[in-house]
């Protein structure tokens, strides 16, 4: 099978490959298997707290091509890939968040005061805008569906990116997420794209309380969905994509 990396962060242009994703959930890294999607497993980092401590989202940060900014404990855990930069992610918040913005495209979401100067910079580069909001946790809070479209249960996010025309957002409600420690995780953290027009979901959308409204939104954006039945949605820190089918130019 020839593969390449993604050009675009989380957006797949093919069926992917290989994504990036904790260790810690042996039944979706199954179930992505099952779908011909090996997984490069994220280990715990013991400087982070409990609920993210072997969190992808939190612990490597995808610039496409293979190019990433990563915690200097997740960088062997990237094979292949071009780590250029190693930086030190630990608790509390915000300092564990530096990593954990999100490229939705044309956009990166994140709150700038937490968020490491390197993706900033990245942004300035190639031209994204940076959407500033106050959630330091915004790749958790934001389930990709398309460039510029998303799903989110953050007001603040919610608030800011509605503002913008060619950005499409879903609010939904908080609560129907699991995440081991906390008293609920965030649907960004629980899914990731493994086409160019398909959502995966760890765990049953239909367990969502707005499950209605998602799969109308998901219907009107022309995106499918797959998810692991009779298992709550659970927030494992995201499912990166960084490769897809193709051939290497």
């Amino acid at each position: 099978m020839s593969e390449i990396f993604l050009s675009e962060p989380n957006l797949p242009s093919n069926s992917v490959t290989t994504v990036l994703v904790s260790d810690s959930d042996s039944g979706l890294i199954s179930c992505l298997a099952n779908l011909g999607i090996r997984s490069f497993k994220i280990m715990k980092n013991p400087a982070l707290a409990p609920f993210c401590a072997n969190h992808a989202d939190m612990l490597a940060y995808h610039l496409g091509n293979g190019d990433f900014i990563a915690d200097r404990t997740a960088a062997g855990n990237l094979k292949d890939c071009n780590v250029r930069k190693t930086v030190s992610v630990v608790s509390p918040y915000p300092a564990d968040c530096k990593l954990n913005a999100a490229d939705i495209g044309n956009y990166i979401i994140c709150n700038v005061k937490a968020t490491h100067s390197s993706i900033l910079k990245y942004a300035q580069k190639y031209g994204k805008r940076i959407i500033n909001v106050n959630q330091g946790y915004a790749k958790c809070s934001v389930c990709i569906l398309k460039r510029n479209t998303f799903i989110t249960d953050d007001e603040s996010i919610y608030r800011e990116c509605s503002k913008i025309d060619g950005i499409s957002v879903l609010l939904v409600s908080k609560g129907s997420v699991v995440l081991a420690y906390q008293n609920y995780g965030f649907l960004g953290g629980a899914s990731g794209l493994i086409n160019e027009n398909t959502v995966f979901f760890n765990g049953d959308l239909s367990r969502h309380k707005d499950f209605l409204a998602i799969s109308q939104f998901l219907s009107y954006h022309n995106v499918k969905y797959k998810d692991i039945k009779n298992k709550p949605l659970t927030d494992v820190g995201s499912i990166i994509p960084i490769k897809q089918k193709g051939t290497v130019q």
